[in-house]
């Protein structure tokens, strides 16, 4: 084997290692991303009537995209976005020009 093949076997050796890199820190960073963005997510307060207390939640732009507007969110699924809430709550309606604000609402027990 001469100097230069040996070389040339080293290079591209470092250039797969380098790109293998390269994917693990962009996927590093795109999770690093979405949790952040979980951080951004804000809750309304309470509002009430005599049968539902109700609450919405605004996502931010990146969560709100994965938001479907085919059908109401199960909790696994509004979970699964980073809302975070007590037991009870229901996704009850879908405002589909601002689809990234999540309504919910809970009976009132009495």
């Amino acid at each position: 084997a001469s100097v230069g093949s040996d070389w040339k076997q080293w290079y591209q050796r470092r250039v797969r290692e380098l790109q293998t890199f390269q994917h693990y820190f962009k996927q590093i960073n795109l999770r690093m991303a979405e949790n952040d963005a979980r951080f951004l997510i804000r809750y309304s307060e309470k509002y009430s009537d005599e049968e539902f207390e109700y609450r919405h939640v605004t996502l931010p732009e990146s969560i709100g995209k994965k938001v479907p507007t085919t059908h109401l969110l199960t909790e696994t699924e509004w979970r699964n976005l980073g809302v975070q809430q007590s037991p009870g709550w229901v996704h009850f309606m879908i405002h589909s020009p601002e689809k990234h604000i999540l309504l919910f609402r809970r009976a009132i027990t009495k």
